[in-house]
C-alpha cells in the first residue's frame, strides 16, 4: 500500500514520508550506502513471522557485508555495531523505546514508524502521552538513521505481507542486564534499552516494564 492510500484509510494521522523535512527532528536519510547485498540477504533468508514482531540483535553475515563497515564509520565514528533484524505483522505502538546512540534503520520492504521526542517524556513519572507521536512512512531501500532523543518501536507494517527491516545499534544493545547491574532508572529494561510500555501490554508490565505510555492505542489501518 503506498503512502497515498495509507493516508486515506488513516487521515487522523497525517503519515509522511522519512524524505520530508519534517522527520529532520527524528533523524535523517543516509543515501550514500550501497545496501543492496543486505536487502539480497535478507529477501532469501527473513522470514516475515505468522504473528507479532521477531528481532534479532544480530546476524554475523550481515556484518560482514561491505556496507556493514561504511555504516560503522560513518554514522558511529568507528565505534563497534551489531546488525540484527526486525520483521513482523505489527500495526499498534504497544511501546516506546529510546536508546544512548543512534539506530540506522534499513528498509527490506515499505514500513512505517511511529515516533516522539524524548524530551517530551514527564520525567517526574516517566510517562510520555502517545497523542504527541507523529507518523512516517519509510520506502524499501532507504536508509534512515533515528536519532538517540528519538522515541519508536517496532515499524508498523504496509501490507498484509508484513514488514522486514535491518537494525543498526551500539554494540551489545539489547543484551541482558548484568546480574550484579544497580539499576535504578526504571526505564531500562535490556542493556541500552529504556522502554516504556502501553497499558495493552499486560503480560510486559506485570514482568516489571514499566507502564510509562499513555494515552490511546494507535493502530494502521491497512
Amino acid at each position: 500500500m503506498n503512502l497515498t492510500e495509507l493516508n486515506e484509510l488513516n487521515r487522523s494521522m497525517n503519515i509522511r514520508d522519512v524524505r520530508d523535512a519534517s522527520f529532520g527532528a527524528y533523524g535523517q536519510i543516509w543515501p550514500r550506502f550501497d545496501v543492496s547485498e543486505m536487502i539480497e540477504f535478507a529477501e532469501r533468508g527473513i522470514e516475515v513471522p505468522d504473528a507479532g514482531n521477531r528481532y534479532v540483535p544480530s546476524v554475523a553475515e550481515l556484518e560482514a557485508l561491505d556496507a556493514a563497515a561504511k555504516i560503522e564509520a560513518d554514522v558511529y565514528g568507528g565505534l563497534p555495531v551489531e546488525i540484527g533484524y526486525c520483521a513482523g505483522r505489527n500495526a499498534r505502538l504497544t511501546g516506546l523505546e529510546y536508546h544512548q546512540g543512534s539506530e540506522v534503520v534499513i528498509a527490506v520492504t515499505d514500513c512505517i514508524h511511529i515516533v516522539g521526542r524524548r524530551q517530551d517524556i514527564d520525567t517526574a513519572e516517566q510517562t510520555y502521552d502517545a497523542g504527541l507521536t507523529e507518523v512516517f512512512f519509510q520506502p524499501k531501500g532507504t536508509v534512515v538513521e533515528l536519532y538517540s532523543t528519538t522515541l519508536h518501536y517496532a515499524p508498523c507494517r504496509t501490507s498484509d505481507e508484513g514488514y522486514v527491516t535491518l537494525v543498526v545499534l551500539p554494540k551489545g544493545t539489547n543484551s541482558p542486564l548484568s546480574a550484579d547491574m544497580r539499576i535504578s532508572n526504571r526505564l531500562l529494561t535490556k542493556k541500552n534499552k529504556f522502554l516504556l510500555a502501553h497499558g495493552s501490554e499486560k503480560a510486559k508490565i506485570e514482568a516489571g516494564v514499566h507502564h510509562g505510555l499513555m494515552g490511546p492505542l494507535l493502530e494502521i489501518r491497512i
